[in-house]
């Protein structure tokens, strides 16, 4: 699939979305693609510029929750010591390009882009262990690059970008893509590169066998093991010659080709998350690189017009007792007002609320919740509860639930930003009010400005308004308001969770678990650790010698399709898939939904996803109750 509008949606977004670049991969792509630019002091900046135009266009695009950009630290990996000659032909970066790898890492930090470099190891291998953590998370994953060799990643959570020609077309690869270009599954992208070679890289293969014939052996054999395994079938005999005489060769190209998906990483998934970029840094940065077209893209006016966007300290007046709030509630009535909450958690039954900001009149009021919170909760009851007071919010059901924590009726909603956003681009994240306002008005508001989060709404609202036809209108005003207050009630009744029967299930599965493992050690003949792969597989395929289905760099494959395929073969292998299937429910489900249970309610509180998905439907997060498998009797009881 070729993408080539700007901004066009290939995916539904998801609650956890990880965007992977390959940082060298799109740094060289740019600066070839584009002409040498230089500032007057004589930087070059072509590389970077046209890096960020690619970057800021795939966020737009595919909205991942998550991003980071990996990088290549050194020249050389753990391959040149495998084979001392791997892209050992390759000469240094032009002096043009050289100097723009560290200017990139400025930029990127300025950005706020988290990036990632390894020693020993390349950018694909940093990818490939963040793909391969992400699936483990149940997140959806989109590799950025300009690479083939990352198609062996794809599968049915991780799909490529794969960058063109120039810096704006992009062709997505999802299992199907890879399957339609080259007659094989991703996995076998290694096996064609092990026999083809790849002369970019100065992998030999196997001399004089090309795509076309590396495909049809793959069709036939499936991989190169399978392939060598039984040589003896392939019917022309000079290829066979060939491929006895370059085995060695072969499986070498194998190791080459082949990305490590369990290199050691030190990072966190969580800190990857997409952040707002220190704007004012970025800005100086972009100026001194003279980005003219990057720098206009950024919120903030030029010049002495950023004060525009900062009121001066004493802007937020700070009501302190119930009869100002109180004073504040009667000005408001009839008026039209905007409403933002700063807490500490996005789920409204465990946030804690620093403070409340209003805004009537293009001023800001606020109210400090503080350590006194429910009786300054009281104050705000006259403001809250008031029909006649419009209000304008990002987010209503947020504040919704909240307030009925605090026993506060919300009434007089007239418009909730986050809803409108979604009904007029289901595809963009707007969740983040910040996120929202710089979308549709180009205005980049930092995360510690509250206040001017809440004197852009109503700005946010009537600019989102004008750009929806009357449909999407009907459908806001008619079906997603409604729906999000009925949600809001849902989601503060919860749903009543019986602990003993919990805990009941718990010890149930851990005596399942148990046995299954005593099963597994006396078929075995000996104890070793069934959750671990590389212990496993030596097991089933050394110990008891069943058939090697596939192997990684590490060892043997134990998927659970590798286990479903040897099902019948011995009858180690149901009380194995037993084992994880009983570990699992205990750990994700059983035990994590009694850590979630609400201590002032003793019910679980689910959050339901409004403004998620492209489709419509909803999703449920914290605890996600849409996973808890009910086909299977265990998931039933649960």
């Amino acid at each position: 699939m070729d993408i080539k509008e700007k901004g066009q949606k290939i995916q539904e977004p998801q609650e956890n979305k990880i965007m992977l670049i390959d940082g060298n991969s799109l740094l060289f792509r740019a600066f070839y693609a584009l002409p040498l630019l230089n500032t007057k002091e004589g930087i070059y900046t072509n590389g970077v510029y046209g890096f960020m135009t690619m970057f800021n266009r795939v966020m737009k695009m595919e909205a991942p929750t998550h991003v980071v950009v990996a990088l290549d630290k050194e020249r050389k990996s753990f391959r040149n010591e495998i084979y001392g000659d791997y892209k050992g032909h390759r000469s240094n970066a032009p002096e043009e390009l050289a100097g723009q790898f560290s200017l990139l890492r400025e930029v990127m930090s300025a950005a706020g882009i988290p990036w990632i470099e390894a020693e020993g190891f390349e950018a694909d291998d940093i990818i490939g262990t963040l793909s391969a953590l992400s699936e483990q998370r149940g997140m959806k994953c989109v590799i950025v690059t300009g690479d083939a060799d990352a198609l062996q990643l794809v599968s049915p959570e991780v799909s490529v970008l794969m960058t063109k020609k120039g810096i704006s077309a992009v062709e997505l690869f999802t299992p199907r893509e890879v399957k339609e270009k080259w007659e094989v599954d991703p996995p076998n992208m290694i096996d064609i590169k092990a026999l083809m070679g790849d002369s970019s890289d100065n992998i030999p293969g196997v001399p004089g066998i090309g795509p076309k014939t590396a495909v049809n052996l793959l069709k036939e054999f499936h991989d190169i093991e399978n392939l060598y395994n039984n040589l003896n079938q392939v019917k022309n005999a000079k290829l066979k010659e060939k491929l006895s005489t370059y085995k060695d060769q072969a499986f070498l190209s194998y190791s080459l080709a082949r990305i490590d998906r369990h290199i050691e990483l030190d990072c966190k998934l969580e800190n990857m998350r997409c952040k707002i970029p220190d704007e004012y840094k970025l800005r100086d940065l972009y100026g001194r690189l003279e980005f003219t077209s990057l720098l206009k893209k950024l919120p903030l006016p030029e010049n002495d017009e950023n004060e525009a966007l900062k009121p001066p300290d004493n802007a937020t007046i700070v009501l302190e007792d119930r009869e100002a709030v109180t004073k504040l509630a009667a000005e408001c009535v009839g008026e039209e007002t905007a409403v933002f909450l700063e807490a500490d958690n996005v789920h409204p039954m465990w946030a804690t609320v620093s403070d409340i900001f209003i805004e009537l009149r293009e001023k800001v009021y606020s109210i400090h919740i503080g350590a006194d919170g429910q009786e300054r909760w009281g104050w705000a009851r006259s403001f809250f509860e008031n029909d006649n007071i419009k209000k304008y919010t990002h987010n209503a059901k947020f504040i919704q639930v909240l307030l009925l924590r605090h026993g506060i009726k919300l009434q007089g909603i007239a418009g909730d930003t986050m809803l409108l956003a979604y009904v007029d681009d289901p595809a963009f994240n707007c969740d983040q009010l910040s996120n929202t306002i710089y979308k549709y008005t180009q205005k980049q508001i930092p995360l510690q400005r509250p206040d001017l989060k809440v004197l852009n709404l109503k700005t946010l609202y009537n600019k989102i308004l004008e750009q929806i036809d009357e449909s999407l209108k009907k459908l806001y005003l008619e079906v997603e308001m409604p729906l999000s207050s009925c949600l809001a009630h849902m989601e503060f009744a919860g749903i009543k969770v019986e602990r003993d029967v919990l805990q009941k299930l718990s010890r149930e599965l851990a005596e399942g678990i148990l046995q299954s493992e005593e099963y597994i050690f006396k078929m075995a003949g000996r104890a070793f650790n069934i959750s671990s792969p590389k212990q496993l597989g030596e097991v089933l395929f050394e110990d008891l010698g069943l058939r090697k289905i596939k192997k990684t760099k590490t060892g043997y494959s134990t998927g659970a399709e590798v286990l479903e395929e040897l099902f019948f073969d011995h009858d180690i292998i149901k009380p194995i898939i037993d084992y994880r299937l009983l570990s699992k429910l205990k750990s994700t489900y059983v035990d994590a939904l009694q850590n979630l249970i609400h201590p002032d309610s003793g019910r679980v509180h689910t959050i339901f996803k409004q403004a998620q998905t492209t489709t419509g439907r909803l999703s449920s997060i914290e605890p996600n109750l849409q996973n808890i498998p009910a086909r299977m009797e265990e998931g039933r009881k649960i």
